[in-house]
Order: C-alpha cells, then sequence, then structure tokens
C-alpha cells in the first residue's frame, strides 16, 4: 500500500501515525512568520492532514485546515498577497 508523504518535510501521512509538520516557518510576501499552531477541527486527527489535534502540532502545508499566520483566514485561500513557500531553518 502506499502512503501519502508530505511533499515539504517528507513524512507519511496516514489516519493513525501523522506527526505534525517539522517545517516551522512560512514566507508570505517576503515577510517570514511562524506557522500557526493553534486552530484544529473537532476530531481526535485533522480530516484532511491527519496530525493530532492538539496545541503545538502544525498542519502539513496545503492543508486546508492551516490556517495564514498573517492574516488569520484558511492559507490556502486567504487574500494575503504573494506567494506563500516554506521556509527551512
Amino acid at each position: 500500500m502506499n502512503m501519502v508523504k508530505c511533499k515539504d518535510c517528507g513524512q507519511e501521512m496516514t489516519d493513525k501515525e501523522t506527526k505534525t509538520c517539522s517545517i516551522l516557518l512560512v514566507k508570505i510576501d517576503g515577510k517570514i512568520y511562524r506557522r500557526n499552531n493553534e486552530y484544529f477541527d473537532v476530531n481526535k486527527r485533522c480530516h484532511d492532514c491527519g496530525i493530532e489535534n492538539k496545541p503545538g502540532n502544525i498542519h502539513h502545508f496545503g492543508c486546508d485546515m492551516e490556517r495564514c499566520p498573517a492574516c488569520e483566514g484558511q492559507m490556502i485561500s486567504c487574500d494575503c498577497k504573494g506567494e506563500k513557500e516554506l521556509v527551512v531553518a
């Protein structure tokens, strides 16, 4: 069985063992932000990327639950200008 992997951090995303994304920063319109680690749905695990829903965990980039640290809108569709790219520190 093929597992889906996060294209950014390389971790497997399953419904039982997905860990927080390991990339902590995102660049939006030239400014670097810490990724939001406080917004989750009501399930034990995220319905989209599979992380455990608890403070401190970061959704995998492209997850529809991740919130933009600049405007707090939905990261994949917010109105922030410029490209959003992860910053590997």
